[in-house]
């Protein structure tokens, strides 16, 4: 894991980072034009992990992530994800890692960068970009 010292703007939800590891250009020129100001969470890391094909995909996404920087999960994340839960779940469908991604970008005041319109534009506490590619 990265430690640079650049603060994050954008949190990158695996959507895109799954585009960019299956050579989407659009995507890769997306966290080119963020500079250093991005990073995934926990979760977006371990789901990156759990949807690998095979052990060489493991290294290799492994290899990916020690160069992001990752926020770890908090007891106010947890807090926050479980609030999301209680008002989104039934209404929208959203589910357990959604609600951490999105509680991990509010409570570090980042914008959340993901295709997943249905699972998070509602969340009005959020604020989501989905991008432009």
């Amino acid at each position: 894991m990265s430690t640079e010292s650049k603060e994050a703007v954008w949190l990158v939800d695996s959507d895109v980072l799954i585009d960019v590891s299956r050579g989407k250009e659009a995507a890769r020129q997306l966290l080119v034009s963020f500079g250093d100001s991005w990073c995934v969470s926990q979760v977006n890391a371990m789901e990156l992990i759990a949807g690998a094909r095979d052990q060489r995909e493991v290294v290799a996404i492994d290899g990916f992530l020690k160069g992001c920087r990752i926020l770890p999960l908090h007891a106010i994340v947890a807090a926050t994800a479980y609030e999301l839960l209680k008002r989104y779940s039934r209404s929208h469908g959203l589910q357990v890692f959604d609600s951490l991604v999105a509680a991990t970008a509010i409570e570090a005041g980042l914008t959340l960068v993901s295709r997943n319109r249905k699972h998070f534009a509602m969340i009005e506490s959020l604020r989501f970009q989905p991008p432009e590619y």
